[in-house]
């Protein structure tokens, strides 16, 4: 590996009390673009007692000190993606540990991201202790208790009572940060100089700044905009320090915006424009259709983006029901206006919308042509399958996955000569299991990690959930009210709108929402 890293850590082993593996279950340029991968490395190596290090798939020692797994006394995966979950299971064997916890000694396994908030249930087999929601409010406190225990994986009751923390068969309940200006903002990130194109974060060289978290447009398929409400914003002062402070540990002149809706920060013109004024290229991963004003394009152009991202899902009608209700007239008018600007714009769809009839995807493909004409080869479209999400009003959904295939191959060939990049039918039934299953789930995972799995096994697990029928991840409680996802449901077989409740009031969607206790809505 051709690397050479700036602002690592490291300390002598000797004079710390706990050593803790940080392992990403992915490629490294993507770990390195990973806002949370850099807060928990952050966060624990803040600790005089404690050396957090890095193993990144494929890579079977640590960048810090070249150690294997097995020497570390804590093991902790962030998990963005369910299909990581089988290099999970390879990296733990990789690093001479058994996958299945009921069969291991040593190191205490845990595990924490989007996906493990979720649902952990699927790796329960394997992992010890899930964190559920946000790591700030409660790494330090299981970092304490680790270290007061005799033996952590034998006294696991011990982390019950820790708001945040869930053991496998015990309930938990999600932990936010409150404040986002109290948040970790990671100013001296690692920084990584290669000529290797495989291990350039994808990101690109760009300080990740930490705009928002959670997002509360509604729509109905987004497990993240239901994970992580309310939407949390830092303050305009505390993202200006923090870019300042940011380029002078990091060198880096460009900064990318990161939040679950970043284009939806209520100052997003005044942000942009300050860091413009302060001498930064500014960046954004993805943009909503609604908040891209003329004036965030030409910053986002003056900071040499070149490429808008943007997801219209489908047609309005399907729109409607996954409660994205934006008009088709707009989405032609903003591609339009990137395109007059000079940017290429990449456009990600969806197909399996409930309801969707063969008419849809005609319409569909309409919708995608026209846009195609607006000016050739400056657009160019991803159609995937839509994947049912828990705690979302999707979550009764089953996945078909033959009559998915049907709809993609439909798709192709009503596509014909449109640059048009298709996500995989079965790759969406083995994430829809992975995304929905219960601890039994936990046998594919382990046999998949190994060799293939035939698909006749995915599909067993395959199937539809009446509402009223116990969910695998009842016992994680986000705060979700069950009713309001029932709500929800119906609404969207009725193809009717909720509106956001930042402009037409609260919805009633949590048993507490910080921001009604606020009265910052009506």
């Amino acid at each position: 590996m051709q690397l050479r890293e700036y602002n690592v850590i490291i300390k002598n082993p000797r004079m710390v009390d706990v050593r803790v593996a940080s392992c990403y279950p992915g490629p490294y340029r993507t770990a390195m673009s990973s806002l949370g991968y850099h807060i928990i490395y952050h966060l624990i190596n803040s600790r005089d007692d404690a050396w957090c290090e890095r193993v990144i798939h494929p890579y079977k020692r640590s960048l810090e000190s070249g150690s294997p797994l097995r020497d570390f006394d804590v093991i902790s995966f962030t998990v963005h993606y369910e299909e990581d979950y089988f290099r999970i299971l390879q990296m733990l064997r990789d690093g001479s540990i058994s996958p299945r916890r009921d069969e291991r000694d040593g190191p205490l396994v845990i595990a924490g991201g989007p996906c493990i908030t979720s649902n952990p249930l699927p790796l329960s087999d394997f992992i010890d202790l899930f964190i559920i929601g946000e790591a700030e409010p409660v790494l330090n406190r299981l970092m304490d208790r680790y270290l007061e225990l005799d033996d952590p994986r034998r006294e696991i009751d011990e982390f019950m009572d820790i708001k945040g923390v869930y053991i496998p068969d015990n309930p938990a309940e999600r932990v936010i940060v409150e404040d986002m200006d109290r948040a970790c903002h990671p100013v001296r990130q690692i920084v990584p100089v290669t000529e290797d194109k495989r291990m350039v974060p994808s990101l690109g060289r760009s300080f990740l700044l930490g705009v928002s978290r959670g997002c509360s447009r509604g729509c109905r398929f987004c497990m993240s905009g239901y994970l992580y409400r309310p939407k949390r914003e830092t303050s305009l002062p505390r993202l200006l320090d923090v870019a300042e402070r940011g380029r002078h540990a990091t060198g880096y002149s460009k900064v990318s915006l990161i939040g679950a809706a970043a284009s939806d920060y209520s100052r997003i013109d005044e942000l942009s424009s300050r860091l413009v004024d302060m001498d930064f290229m500014v960046s954004m991963p993805s943009l909503r259709i609604e908040s891209l004003s003329a004036h965030l394009m030409d910053t986002l152009l003056e900071g040499g983006l070149k490429t808008v991202t943007v997801a219209p899902e489908s047609t309005l009608k399907l729109r409607r029901k996954l409660n994205k209700p934006i008009s088709d007239s707009m989405v032609f008018k903003k591609t339009e206006e990137a395109i007059k600007k000079g940017f290429r714009v990449k456009m990600y769809f969806l197909t399996g919308v409930p309801g969707e009839s063969e008419e849809d995807l005609k319409d569909l493909t309409r919708l995608i042509r026209g846009l195609h004409e607006i000016r050739r080869g400056m657009v160019t479209f991803s159609i995937n399958p839509l994947i049912p999400k828990p705690h979302t009003p999707l979550q009764w959904m089953e996945y078909d996955m033959r009559r998915m295939k049907r709809k993609i191959k439909l798709l192709r060939k009503l596509t014909g000569g449109v640059p048009v990049k298709f996500g995989s039918p079965l790759s969406g039934l083995i994430q829809y299991v992975l995304s929905t299953g219960g601890p039994e789930t936990g046998k594919l995972i382990e046999r998949a990690s190994f060799s293939k799995v035939p698909l006749r096994e995915w599909e067993l697990h395959c199937s539809r959930r009446n509402p009223g029928d116990v969910l695998p991840w009842d016992n994680i409680n986000l705060g979700l009210r069950k009713d309001f996802l029932m709500k929800e449901y119906i609404r969207m077989e009725e193809e009717k709108v909720t509106p956001w409740c930042e402009e037409s009031g609260c919805h009633g969607c949590m048993d507490h929402c910080s921001w009604q206790e606020e009265g910052r809505l009506r």
